[in-house]
């Protein structure tokens, strides 16, 4: 993960929104913002069909339902998937190999 994208996630919970092939927010990615506290960060990688979405940490247990159900509604929306945080993997001895 990225350094910036680790930062992202420390403040904001992420939100990867899946799109269906024929969905009109591959052309207006925006209207992917369904709420005030919603910002759009950006498509995932290489991946057309992924973006990804932050919403502040802090406000995510009050407005998480109404953030998904609104995604949901939307159409072409496949899927969406609150990330988990990032977790530091631990580097194996050289006696564990």
């Amino acid at each position: 993960m990225s350094t910036a994208l680790a930062q992202q996630h420390a403040g904001n919970v992420l939100l990867a929104v899946t799109l269906s092939p024929t969905s009109a927010a591959h052309a207006d990615p925006d209207a992917l913002v369904v709420h005030p506290l919603v910002a759009r960060l950006g498509q995932v990688g290489a991946l057309q069909d992924v973006q990804l979405l932050a919403v502040p940490r802090e406000s995510w247990p009050t407005v998480q339902g109404a953030v998904v159900d609104a995604l949901h509604a939307l159409p072409g929306v496949l899927r969406v998937d609150v990330q988990d945080p990032p977790r530091l993997r631990a580097k194996r001895g050289a006696d564990e190999l």
